[in-house]
């Protein structure tokens, strides 16, 4: 009885945190990559529907994201990347674990998962950094809870967040 469930569960389990499993090693590139505001462009320009992004204009791209199994597909799997790599026993492989969470963060919220396709926020993103909530995209709180969570302040690029 304990067989058929394990291999249920152990797909919606985050892979063990060794360098040695392919799975997790693949995913801490994916996410790692998230901390490139022009990767996140590329995800959207190259794949508008995972995001959410319709061409038939503004008002149609909430009813798109919710009616598209793709973009909800990989909404859940951010939120599963999320869930998991903003824990420090995950956290200590990122490279640059302020800006990779912060990104995950982000990208849990449709607006801006629809917002990201815009040069502007690129910019905003990588010239201020994720960390100023400048020009729509609110980030100073997400920042400090990304810290928060993370238990690491020093690599976290705002440095003047205390932790609570």
């Amino acid at each position: 009885m304990d067989q058929p469930q394990p291999p249920i569960d152990q797909s919606q389990q985050p892979p063990p945190p060794t360098l040695s499993n392919p799975r997790f090693t693949l995913e801490l590139e994916f996410v790692s990559s998230l901390a490139n505001p022009y990767y996140l462009s590329h995800l959207a320009v190259t794949y508008p529907y995972l995001l959410g992004i319709s061409n038939a204009g503004d008002e149609g791209d909430a009813a798109k994201d919710t009616a598209d199994p793709d973009a909800q597909a990989f909404a859940a799997y951010l939120a599963y990347l999320y869930s998991y790599w903003k824990t420090p026993e995950y956290a200590q492989f990122l490279t640059h674990p302020g800006a990779t969470l912060r990104a995950l963060r982000l990208l849990q919220e449709d607006t801006f998962r629809r917002d990201i396709i815009r040069p502007q926020v690129i910019e905003e993103l990588a010239g201020t950094g994720i960390n100023n909530g400048a020009g729509g995209v609110a980030t100073e709180q997400d920042g400090e809870q990304d810290k928060e969570d993370q238990g690491k302040p020093e690599d976290a690029g705002n440095n003047n967040t205390s932790k609570t």
